[in-house]
């Protein structure tokens, strides 16, 4: 139980904790004029931005070594979340417009999109008269520093406040190193290291008895200071090495190939005719229009293995989800549940033996728990009654306006549906990209969704979903659409992260 609380309260809380220190710790180095190398990424490339006072300017330094320059004074036009493909965690998407018109993308850690964009639109700060500081220490560092010493403050509370008694050697393990003791005439008893070839049974042995929460367990005296201090001096040796040599070669190396490289200004706008602005439509290319993905769609319906499409069951009135179990569903679908229900079962049972300390633990937990969910649900109101108000509205409505569709589908089944105007060709780019939520469908092995392509009826909630009604059924969404001309580079990551599952016959749209 303990082990479940660690994994989902203890250890989330302190490395999201670790990463808004970190982000803290870059903006105020940055404020002080001292070197600070962001990881991220430009309009796909990985790299980091050298915001280095021995450079002229903010340089992005990709892998292969080529410099890209990105002066001061720009605009930053929006920033939206989203997820780089292949990793796991959700970056922000931040559209950098400079003085000379390019529109540049850079992905960046959430909590430093915000440094990153207020000093790019700032004007240049002057360089330090003197040698520039030494560049902040990496958070693996930090983090190794921070273990080592709660490495040493674990082996001072276990010298300091354990409890120093010799118990009896009650057997000997050969194979494992250690054996098996008991103090108090016998009602403790515990496995520690111990020196095999000498000890035998009824031997004595000094060692310290542990306090809560590990009652009944024991150290002993001469293996365990030596492992913690090796442990101990191990992080922190790895820690100021990091902070102290690693980090400065480093980023003096990116500095000198920078400066060795000469840098590549960003390359100027391209206005096709008609265009008015650059970043209409900058990065959709590649046959992501209408035709391309209605033929990936119908062809993906007749080859795609699996279960096939048909039309869903309707919910009361004309949803294709039931409307209170989707507001149900999407109000209370968080993860704080599994902890709330740990919570109680370690309340009830005393599985651990921790006495009256279960109800501080666990009813803590339960409480976090309890106030997560009443958080999420209040977040997801906003969310889910423009939604349902959407639904139940009237067709005729000047609300809904009609826009053709393709549905394309991943290979686990979850579906989207890519918008288009209603007055384009074939040629035209996509508009929204709206996922939706499963439902059953009438026939049997099959999943309910929309036909791969056609006509349908949309109503901007204004909360971000997108309710669409294709033959006269309203399918609820799955999360917030995604506007094509606000985030074209998402747009086209979540365009092929479904298309490239539908296998056609000349190869992947």
């Amino acid at each position: 139980m303990i082990g479940s609380f660690l994994a989902f309260a203890v250890i989330p809380a302190i490395v999201a904790g670790l990463a808004r220190w970190a982000a803290v710790r870059r903006r105020r180095a940055l404020a002080e004029g001292r070197p600070v190398h962001f990881r991220c990424r430009l309009d796909g490339r990985r790299g980091r931005l050298l915001a280095d006072p021995r450079l002229d300017g903010p340089v992005f330094l990709d892998r292969t070594g080529t410099a890209t320059a990105l002066p001061h004074g720009g605009e930053v036009l929006d920033a939206t979340l989203t997820r780089v493909t292949g990793a796991a965690v959700e970056k922000v998407g931040l559209r950098y417009r400079t003085p000379g018109g390019t529109v540049l993308t850079l992905a960046l850690a959430t909590r430093d999109a915000r440094t990153v964009g207020a000093w790019l639109a700032g004007p240049p700060r002057p360089a330090p008269a003197a040698r520039p500081p030494r560049p902040a220490a990496p958070v693996w560092a930090v983090t190794a520093l921070t273990a080592a010493l709660l490495t040493g403050l674990a082996a001072a509370d276990v010298a300091l406040l354990g409890d120093r008694t010799t118990a009896e050697v009650l057997a000997v393990d050969h194979d494992y190193g250690n054996c098996t003791v008991g103090w108090d005439a016998g009602a403790q008893q515990a496995d520690v290291d111990c020196d095999t070839s000498h000890l035998r049974p009824a031997d004595h042995l000094p060692v310290i008895a542990l306090l809560w929460p590990f009652l009944g367990e024991a150290v002993d005296t001469r293996t365990m200071p030596t492992v913690a201090a090796v442990a101990g001096g191990g992080l922190g040796l790895l820690g100021l090495t990091g902070s102290l040599l690693t980090t400065p070669l480093a980023c003096t190396r990116r500095v000198r190939r920078a400066l060795r490289t000469r840098s590549v200004p960003p390359p100027p706008p391209t206005a096709g005719p008609g265009d008015d602005t650059p970043e209409e439509w900058p990065a959709l290319e590649g046959g992501l229009n209408h035709a391309n993905l209605a033929a990936a769609a119908r062809h993906a319906d007749r080859h795609h293995p699996g279960a096939r499409v048909a039309p869903p069951r309707r919910g009361p009135g004309r949803t294709s989800v039931p409307p209170r179990r989707w507001a149900a569903a999407t109000a209370l679908g968080t993860g704080a549940w599994v902890l709330l229900t740990l919570s109680v079962g370690g309340l009830l049972d005393d599985h651990f033996h921790l006495g009256h300390w279960r109800f501080l633990v666990f009813g803590t937990a339960g409480i976090a728990a309890v106030a997560r969910i009443g958080w999420f649900a209040a977040d997801r109101s906003s969310l889910w009654r423009p939604v349902l108000r959407a639904a139940r509205s009237d067709a005729a409505d000047g609300a809904w306006q009609p826009m053709r569709y393709v549905r394309l589908r991943e290979t686990t089944g979850a579906m989207a549906l890519v918008l288009f105007r209603p007055e384009g060709e074939d040629a035209a780019a996509p508009v929204y990209v709206q996922p939706i939520s499963g439902s059953r469908s009438t026939g049997g092995s099959t999943i309910g969704g929309p036909p791969p392509v056609g006509d349908a009826l949309v109503h901007d909630t204004g909360a971000g979903p997108l309710v669409c009604e294709i033959d006269g059924i309203r399918y609820l969404p799955a999360g917030r659409a995604t506007v094509a001309a606000a985030d074209p580079e998402r747009t086209r990551r979540e365009i092929l992260r479904y298309a490239e599952s539908h296998v056609r016959p000349t190869g992947r749209g």
